[in-house]
């Protein structure tokens, strides 16, 4: 079974999205998961993060990826092996553009 969700929309300002279960919440053994980042003339930091915790703080969270990224107008996909509780999206360092939607597909 696979599901997508939104993880983040219209971000233009540095932020931190909310927590999404993924994999290790429902139990699933594969551990694969797809990030889909859509932006528009986009320069600055984008990553996910993930945490084993089922009762997460913040120092819980560690970085899975983070990508930097300059006048970046497109949709880039991102393919990664874990079984995390749960995933967030994080956008730091914004100069410009826009973050229009980040999707994940679990």
């Amino acid at each position: 079974m696979s599901s997508s969700v939104v993880m983040m929309t219209s971000v233009s300002e540095d932020t931190t999205g909310e927590k999404i279960q993924a994999d290790g919440y429902y139990g699933y053994a594969d551990g694969l998961h797809t990030v889909a980042i859509t932006m528009t003339a986009y320069t600055g930091l984008v990553g996910v993060q993930g945490t084993l915790a089922s009762t997460p703080v913040e120092a819980d969270w560690f970085d899975l990826f983070e990508m930097n990224l300059t006048a970046q107008t497109k949709t880039l996909g991102m393919t990664f092996s874990g079984n995390y509780v749960y995933l967030r999206a994080k956008v730091t360092n914004r100069y410009a553009g826009t973050v229009d939607k980040i999707l994940l597909k679990i």
